[in-house]
């Protein structure tokens, strides 16, 4: 299955964060930030909040 078109975008960025502390890759966490945004939320507790409503299974 390929990825989503919005997950490819972030390809090609270089990660900075230290390699302990990720548990999700980048190119996925800019996509869920650039979707939450693109939803009309702002701030990093709305963000969250659509984040975790719009991921659970």
């Amino acid at each position: 299955m390929s990825q989503p078109a919005i997950i490819e975008a972030f390809l090609e960025l270089q990660d900075p964060r230290r390699r302990a502390g990720q548990r999700h890759t980048l190119p996925l966490c800019l996509a869920l930030f650039t979707l939450a945004i693109a939803a009309g939320n702002k701030g990093f507790l709305a963000i969250g909040d659509w984040i975790l409503a719009t991921t659970k299974n």
